[in-house]
């Protein structure tokens, strides 16, 4: 019995435990040709936004962030050397340019994820921008989750988006804003409550409870 009840704390701290991509809006199948990074097109502070749908309650771990190293068709970008921290907020569903119930500002883990051709035969490395270690609980709802990437000089980076047709807003801060109409490509990581495998065990072990007990009498 006792191996049995260890059997189930185990799994019960593994479904509450493991991490995954509470949302994710797929690879990317085009450039943007939008700024997500500190002083693209004569603004300090372009940042992207995009709207996520939390169906349960969420236990948010990270982020991960992907933009084209536009270096490749401009030779005069400074990409990752420069690259300096990445900002983050959490924005309530009720307007994309509110205030954030959660923000921060984290020196990012930077790898190339893949490489993909656009439609017009432009090759470009995806680099993903990865943050981890964050403890968020959101509750079930419709929120918005901007990004801003910091760099020391004007970078080349920009935003990727799919063929979805969901909305993107891309704003400066200082009243450019507009709204795009495809998926900006964000993973949101973390973990979510697995009720029916933790129900399976535990009826199990109320059978197991009832067979011990009439097996005693």
């Amino acid at each position: 019995m006792k191996k049995i009840l260890g059997m189930f704390v185990f799994l019960l701290m593994s479904a509450s435990v493991n991490a995954d991509a509470l949302y994710d809006s797929g690879q990317a199948t085009d450039n943007s040709y939008k700024c997500v990074a500190e002083g693209c097109l004569g603004s300090t502070e372009w940042w992207i936004i995009s709207e996520f749908t939390a169906d349960d309650t969420w236990d948010i771990t990270g982020f991960d962030f992907f933009a084209a190293d536009f270096n490749d068709n401009n030779p005069n970008g400074e990409g990752l050397s420069n690259y300096v921290s990445t900002s983050w907020e959490i924005i309530s569903g009720d307007d994309p340019y509110g205030e954030a119930l959660y923000s921060g500002t984290t020196t990012a883990s930077i790898s190339t994820a893949y490489s993909f051709t656009d439609i017009t035969n432009n090759s470009f490395d995806v680099i993903s921008f990865l943050i981890s270690d964050l403890e968020i609980q959101l509750e079930s709802g419709t929120y918005f989750l901007a990004e801003h990437h910091d760099f020391s000089d004007e970078s080349q980076f920009t935003g990727l988006e799919t063929y979805e047709r969901n909305t993107y807003y891309h704003t400066d801060r200082e009243g450019d804003d507009f709204t795009g109409n495809r998926t900006h490509v964000v993973q949101i990581i973390g973990t979510v409550p697995e009720p029916a495998l933790i129900a399976i065990f535990g009826l199990g072990l109320v059978g197991l409870g009832f067979f011990r007990k009439k097996k005693n009498t």
